[in-house]
């Protein structure tokens, strides 16, 4: 890092003095591996499930151009932006999540508690069900019997699209799929492409040349149809198409960022033009998760709000009826 420190002994020195033991472990591994003579990147590919493979690509990088503190200051800065996009739809999705917790809490105490009495109530003073009450009964058997069907439909087909997507062709299939989706397929494109152009500018300020960079940004795309079109403009490119017209001819991005890669070809500044896409994609991916929890929580509250009115309309007339009945008595 800044401090000139060698990563070898940077991680032989975390191992002795931090005091967490995972970490002291982790660092005691990648020093064994660092010398047994293999890269850093290398290292931290025995562990995807703590390093995705962005930040490998990354470090990789690092080590081609002997540029590793550059590389681990937009490491460190691609871990807070995913914290705080973790952040931001966790904070989102607790409000729509407490009022359908609520909700259905709300209905199990209605069906399984007060509805047997009113209607236990009702029966024997002659009194009829009202709407609501029939209506409710309606809900609790949807949800008692449709919900488990629905879960285990669920269930059924994700296993069968995990299945599928084991072939090359059902991947690029259930990806290409899920790109059409509204809303979802922006959201992953939009993902996809911040990744891919905030790693192509770092890897271009690193130093790293024009074929190098775009063969590992290629890498951190996960959808395998964009992966595949990335491919192509790659292969373009190697053969000298330029980068604008490679990324407008196999539709990658769209004319107002091609438009910024055109300038930055023109000016020799791709490193900016990448970083400004990225960032642009970064906001959008943002802003339509925003959107989408929004909406959610939206139809959660409706939701709730609804499922009350019912169950309060419901022992109202319930209880008008029982007094009614009472009365006529």
């Amino acid at each position: 890092g800044g401090g000139g420190m060698p990563v070898s002994d940077a991680l032989k020195s975390l191992a002795q003095r931090s005091l967490d033991a995972r970490t002291k472990a982790l660092c005691r591994e990648l020093y064994k591996e660092l010398s047994e003579g293999r890269t850093l990147s290398d290292a931290l590919k025995k562990y995807p499930a703590l390093f995705d493979p962005c930040i490998t690509h990354l470090v990789e990088a690092g080590e081609t151009t002997a540029n590793l503190g550059f590389v681990f200051e937009n490491i460190i800065s691609y871990i807070e932006a995913r914290r705080q996009l973790r952040r931001t739809i966790i904070s989102a999705l607790a409000y729509p999540v407490f009022l359908c917790v609520m909700a259905s809490g709300v209905v199990l105490l209605f069906l399984f508690f007060m509805l047997p009495r009113i209607e236990s109530m009702m029966s024997n003073i002659g009194a009829g069900e009202n709407g609501p009450i029939v209506l409710m009964k309606t809900i609790g058997s949807v949800l008692t019997t449709g919900v488990p069907i629905a879960a285990a439909l669920v269930v059924i087909a994700f296993i069968a699209v995990r299945l599928v997507r084991k072939t090359p062709e059902g991947l690029l299939k259930t990806d290409a799929f899920l790109l059409k989706i509204p809303v979802i397929g922006k959201i992953a494109s939009d993902s996809d492409l911040c990744r891919f152009s905030t790693l192509a500018s770092t890897l271009f300020a690193s130093g790293v040349n024009t074929t190098e960079t775009f063969r590992l940004a290629e890498k951190s795309v996960k959808n395998s149809l964009m992966r595949s079109r990335i491919q192509s403009f790659r292969v373009a490119v190697n053969d000298g198409a330029p980068i604008s017209a490679a990324l407008k001819k196999f539709g990658i991005i769209d004319e107002e960022d091609i438009d910024i890669v055109s300038v930055g070809e023109r000016t020799g500044s791709l490193v900016s033009a990448f970083a400004e896409i990225g960032k642009s994609h970064s906001e959008s991916l943002n802003r339509r998760i925003k959107l989408s929890t929004g909406a959610l929580g939206g139809v959660a509250l409706a939701l709730a709000f609804a499922l009350v009115l019912i169950f309060a309309v419901g022992i109202v007339l319930s209880i008008l009826g029982i007094s009614h009945g009472l009365i006529s008595k």
